[in-house]
């Protein structure tokens, strides 16, 4: 009887054991990487040009960023490219977003403004099959660092020419955002511009030393709007929102810069100076993939069409004169009869 019981015990157990591993065990999936919190487009197939854009500023500043970032998507499609971008990066984090990207094996590395030059002539070195671009940068390093720049001084002349021609009081406001020759060179175009068509204003400027303080630019705007300034114009990323937000709470004109700003204003935005980063941004992707790259300063203003003019419709309808004469000085500035001032470094 203890052998009959020991028997079914034994079947019974191998049963049990037949049931439990005649099935292969399903693969456990491994966890999905967290994303990461930067903006990124997805992973396009091997093979495509690969561009990575980095900005110190946010995609919908209105100005600066924004710009850059249409121009990235309008060249994904153009030139059929992966393309990623990290917005709103801090200074200390410029040399590792630069080599996060070659080493992801990214063909080109763009840093939105003068201030990622440093990081990028260091981290170069370690990645020669990537190459690194700095708008408004004044360097190159062989063999894979270049730069290209705004002729900067042109939509300070062109935003000064309707400050000018515009003022009722003859004391026009400019704000930069800092000391540096690409903030500089526009706030003395703009200076030189409304001198040059109106020898009795005054022009008021002053540097905030930010880029991204909006509360700053309103506060210093107003400043110049009750010291007399019925014209204000303002250089500094967003910063320029805060401007145009004073302007349009004291009733003053302003002049928009670096993008189309009338929308902000519509009753108090004359015009606004452009920059389009897009002929950069085609120009730079063009070289490296046909293989013309060169490790150059290179520089590009109203003649190469980086540089711009916009009328609101409102102000082009009720200034006549006033579009008249500063259309002219735009073609003066491309036919070479109107050139840099002096002070422009």
């Amino acid at each position: 009887m203890k052998r009959i019981l020991l028997g079914l015990f034994i079947l019974s157990l191998i049963v049990a054991l037949t049931g439990c591993g005649g099935q292969k065990p399903a693969e456990e999936k491994p966890a999905e990487k967290p994303q990461e919190t930067t903006s990124q487009e997805p992973t396009a197939t091997e093979g495509k040009l690969k561009v990575a854009l980095l900005l110190p500023g946010p995609v919908d500043d209105g100005g600066w960023n924004g710009n850059a970032y249409k121009a990235l998507m309008e060249a994904k499609t153009e030139f059929g490219a992966e393309v990623s971008f990290m917005e709103n990066i801090a200074q200390s984090d410029f040399e590792e977003a630069f080599r996060n990207y070659a080493s992801d094996g990214y063909s080109l590395v763009i840093g939105h403004g003068f201030q990622f030059q440093d990081a990028a002539l260091k981290v170069a070195q370690d990645y020669p099959d990537t190459k690194f671009v700095i708008f408004n940068g004044s360097v190159s390093q062989e063999p894979n660092v270049a730069s290209i720049h705004f002729t900067d001084w042109e939509p300070g002349y062109i935003a000064g020419a309707i400050a000018g021609l515009a003022t009722k009081t003859n004391k026009v406001g400019g704000i930069g955002a800092m000391e540096i020759p690409v903030i500089y060179n526009a706030i003395e175009g703009y200076k030189a511009a409304a001198k040059a068509v109106n020898p009795n204003v005054e022009v008021i400027t002053s540097y905030v030393g930010t880029w991204d303080d909006i509360p700053k630019g309103k506060e210093t705007a107003l400043a110049m709007i009750n010291n007399g300034c019925d014209v204000v114009m303002c250089d500094a990323n967003q910063v320029g929102l805060g401007s145009i937000s004073a302007c349009k709470e004291a009733g003053v004109y302003a002049v928009g810069f670096v993008n189309d700003q009338a929308s902000l204003a519509p009753d108090n935005v004359i015009g606004s100076a452009l920059y389009d980063t897009g002929v950069m941004v085609k120009l730079v992707i063009k070289s490296v993939q046909d293989g013309t790259f060169k490790p150059e300063v290179k520089g590009v203003g109203l003649k190469e069409g980086a540089h711009g003019l916009t009328w609101n419709p409102k102000f082009e309808k009720s200034m006549p004169d006033l579009v008249s004469k500063v259309n002219q000085i735009v073609q003066d500035i491309i036919d070479g009869k109107v050139t840099a001032p002096p002070t422009v470094k």
